[in-house]
């Protein structure tokens, strides 16, 4: 069993022109915690940019969509820092 967690170390969400970003992911979330969630959130993100090409209000579904993707890419970065890290301590 892998007891990896999550480093805490990425951050996502730009709010400003000097790209300062809003979130982090928060350190110490078993992996497989997280992989779920960017399943979840990952499945969503296509449900609504599914919703917005099919829809004449696409962006009423697409800034939900971006954000839910952020959040997975967020996850996903900090994952791989996690089983990186793993892999090269001793």
């Amino acid at each position: 069993m892998n007891t990896a967690n999550t480093l805490g170390r990425t951050e996502f969400s730009c709010v400003n022109s000097s790209n300062q970003k809003l979130f982090r992911v928060n350190a110490g979330v078993p992996i497989e915690d997280a992989l779920e969630a960017i399943s979840l959130f990952q499945y969503y993100a296509n449900q609504l940019t599914l919703d917005a090409a099919m829809s004449n209000e696409g962006e009423r579904f697409s800034w939900p969509a971006l954000y839910l993707g952020e959040m997975a890419k967020a996850l996903i970065d900090d994952v791989n820092d996690a089983l990186y890290a793993t892999r090269t301590t001793p």
